[in-house]
């Protein structure tokens, strides 16, 4: 989204199970629900959070962490691994 890229309305309807979802997430995270609306819309069909992102990197270091010691080529090929995968998502 650029500067000049205005917000509007978009009123919707979704279920209430969803509705329930979504405010809870943003309670949790301390954010107004349309930011977190936002961030599914933007991020559909495959929900890529910056919390999921942030969660999926550091599952790979924790593992690498447990590797590099008795099995350094292994934690180097996931840290390979995960890198390709960051470059495919930008």
């Amino acid at each position: 989204m650029n500067n000049k890229d205005t917000k509007v309305p978009l009123p919707l309807k979704v279920r209430k199970s969803r509705l329930n979802e979504i405010e809870e997430e943003a309670r949790k995270r301390g954010v107004p629900r349309s930011k977190i609306a936002e961030e599914r819309i933007n991020h559909y069909p495959i929900p890529l959070t910056p919390a999921l992102m942030y969660e999926l990197q550091n599952g790979a270091n924790r593992k690498y962490e447990e590797l590099k010691d008795d099995q350094p080529e292994e934690a180097v090929r996931i840290m390979k691994e995960v890198m390709k995968l960051w470059k495919l998502l930008k």
